[in-house]
């Protein structure tokens, strides 16, 4: 590998001082870092962008705001002015992606969070998903008012239409109103986008939004965890109930005659590891057994072997 290489990924692979100072939470260094910038380059929208943000978590709110939109100024200017899609297309995801570090910062305040969602469409005006979405939320709660709460969410939907998030609080805001097509239509699209993101099935069923949807064969069927196959259906009942002993008595009788391996090993797995730490030791048939699964586990994920089953149960599929 020649010396030019190397010192290029080398520098590829080290974050910007300003980004890394960002992610380890120490806002004072991005405001002094963002501050030096400016003085060099006074129209640096990144540094703008850097400085708002810093001031905004430092609860500087005015002053975080000014900077913001002077960097959303910057970038907008620089978007009109391209005539290449490319450009312009990276140009609107600089300002989403400051929009997402600043609710992403404060979500955990619920009044922050909600401040610099509606700062964010309001001020900014931006047409931004997450924000839209907490705006939504806080509006179905406070106010109790479902159908104003959908429309924020169809705004959110058209900005992102693979949100699942989204389309989760879609569907509880029509099961308020008690709309069983828009219920189903918008869990079905929550579950087809969470690829791990948000555990649909597994909120739906403790959702009270839910409950008068209980008895209703398409609903259960949609949020139902666990598989229809008779031999398998048993196994996942009992890990989901915590009867680990079950689980793995179940699955050691059922090694070898499920279609796919995986579907029981891995609620195998798992309820041998849940009853060594409810023992707090070390049983020597528990472990050896937990390893020899653990092996098998291996082999077949070696083969790039997935278990549906078990990613549906998990909440990832």
């Amino acid at each position: 590998m020649s010396a030019d290489v190397s010192e290029t990924e080398e520098a590829l692979d080290q974050l910007d001082p300003i980004e890394d100072a960002w992610l380890q939470q120490e806002p004072e260094v991005v405001e002094k870092l963002a501050k030096e910038r400016l003085a060099k380059t006074p129209d640096d929208a990144q540094s703008h962008a850097w400085l708002g943000l810093a001031l905004c978590v430092s609860a500087k709110t005015a002053a975080g705001q000014a900077a913001l939109k002077k960097a959303f100024e910057l970038i907008r200017v620089a978007e009109a002015k391209s005539s290449d899609a490319d450009e312009k297309h990276i140009l609107t995801w600089e300002l989403h992606g400051i929009a997402n570090r600043l609710v992403d910062t404060l979500a955990e305040n619920p009044t922050l969070g909600l401040g610099a969602a509606q700062f964010i469409i309001d001020g900014l005006k931006l047409e931004h998903a997450p924000s839209l979405r907490m705006m939504s939320e806080d509006v179905a709660v406070r106010e109790g008012d479902p159908i104003k709460a959908a429309g924020l969410l169809k705004r959110a939907l058209v900005v992102d239409a693979t949100d699942p998030e989204s389309h989760y609080l879609a569907a509880r805001l029509f099961a308020r109103l008690g709309k069983k097509p828009q219920v189903l239509s918008h869990l079905q699209k929550a579950l087809d986008n969470a690829a791990g993101t948000i555990a649909v099935r597994t909120l739906a069923r403790f959702e009270p939004d839910f409950d008068g949807f209980r008895k209703d064969a398409e609903f259960t069927a949609l949020i139902d965890l666990f598989p229809t196959d008779a031999l398998l259906r048993p196994v996942y009942v009992a890990l989901d109930g915590g009867d680990f002993a079950t689980v793995a008595e179940r699955c050691a009788a059922a090694a070898g005659s499920a279609a796919n391996a995986l579907d029981v090993l891995y609620p195998w797995r798992e309820a041998l590891e849940l009853l060594l730490d409810q023992e707090s030791g070390d049983d020597p048939a528990l472990v050896t057994t937990l390893e020899r699964v653990q092996g098998d586990i291996e082999a077949h994920e070696d083969l790039e072997e997935e278990s549906p089953v078990y990613s549906r149960f998990c909440g990832d599929a």
